[in-house]
């Protein structure tokens, strides 16, 4: 399937750069594995997406964004649970808008963090011992990982800019 824009993740972010997008005229896909938070504030947990579906963004809801294809510093294509290799999904331009830990949109083992779909650049500290603050009531470090990007935005994938890959929303932000 081929689109101007996917956006890997249906929560707040994601829907709000789909709103945008479909206004000027993009043809908008949203891959949505399941509710955000962000839902509870709308009077169903899918009403903002059928909004979106009403203003005409293709929203693949209950699907995830298994990996992405990427070429010659390019995203070239999506391959989604659902479609799988038979039916990448296609497009000029791709947002990651999967959040961190919580929606999974940053993983970890006890050495390493990943960004799981694209393999992004991950920002943290490599000693494990520094992730978390034992006192549970303090701000913990974890919660200011997020994916790389460069100057202009783009995601960084082994230290480069993908040119046509921003991210938006917790994902690239402390």
């Amino acid at each position: 399937m081929k689109f101007d824009v996917i956006i890997i993740g249906g929560g707040w972010a994601g829907c709000t750069e789909a709103e945008k997008l479909v206004k000027t005229g993009a043809k908008v896909c949203v891959v949505s594995e399941g509710l955000s938070l962000a839902s509870v504030r709308y009077e169903s947990p899918y009403a903002r997406h059928a909004a979106l579906q009403k203003a005409g963004v293709t929203v693949l809801r209950g699907d995830r964004a298994e990996r992405g294809i990427i070429e010659d510093g390019k995203v070239t294509g999506v391959i989604t649970r659902n479609l799988g290799e038979r039916e990448p999904l296609t497009a000029e331009k791709y947002i990651l808008a999967t959040g961190k830990f919580f929606s999974r949109g940053l993983l970890s083992d006890k050495e390493h963090i990943w960004e799981p779909v694209f393999g992004a650049d991950v920002d943290y500290n490599p000693d494990r011992t520094k992730w978390y603050d034992p006192d549970i009531n303090a701000p913990q470090p974890f919660m200011k990982f997020r994916v790389k990007t460069d100057a202009e935005g783009h995601v960084l994938v082994a230290g480069k800019a993908i040119v046509n890959l921003s991210a938006v929303g917790d994902i690239c932000n402390e």
